[in-house]
């Protein structure tokens, strides 16, 4: 992505709040999360890179909707 096109991180505060947002991940998420820190995303396999985006869509979901999460905000 250009510089010219690159989004910052206040052009999405207003879309979240103070507070906490709880997620439940399953063990194969939670050791992804592991891998990824670990070893980054370049070391990342398809399946690898297919998990993680749904992580995030999980994390997307929460902070959009996070009275659909349970035990959502906190």
């Amino acid at each position: 992505m250009s510089s010219t096109n690159q989004k910052l991180l206040q052009n999405y505060r207003h879309l979240t709040e103070d507070g906490d947002i709880t997620v439940h991940l399953t063990k194969d998420k939670q050791a992804l999360i592991l891998k990824t820190y670990d070893y980054g995303l370049n070391a990342l396999s398809d399946i690898d890179e297919m998990l993680l985006s749904a992580v995030i869509r999980q994390l997307k979901t929460a902070i959009n909707n996070p009275e659909d999460e349970p035990n959502g905000k906190h």
